[in-house]
């Protein structure tokens, strides 16, 4: 078993968390001294809604199951497709511009 994080990713000991967070205060800050406010989505999204934007040929590229209600679900590759997803859930309701 190998200790390291996998490739690709990284571990964030308490020093370069430290660093990380104050960098991510900082743009948040500014970011929210022009109007900007933060949103997220889950990490999990269907299968269907990446295919819908991508194609069938996109499904070997991405990190797939089936869970237990037998739905396809993908870990979200980027955020396009979860972003337009929430916005068409609520778009009465939110403030333009989106």
């Amino acid at each position: 078993m190998s200790a390291g994080a996998l490739p690709g990713f990284r571990d964030f000991y308490p020093e370069s968390f430290a660093q990380r967070s104050w960098l991510f205060d900082r743009w948040r800050d500014v970011a929210r001294g022009f109007g900007f406010v933060e949103y997220d989505g889950p990490p999990l999204e269907t299968l269907e809604l990446y295919t819908k934007k991508s194609g069938e040929e996109i499904v070997g590229q991405l990190y797939n199951f089936t869970d237990k209600g037998g739905r396809e679900i993908t870990l979200r590759p980027e955020m396009t497709p979860t972003v337009a997803r929430m916005v068409a859930a609520k778009a009465n309701a939110l403030r333009k511009p989106v």
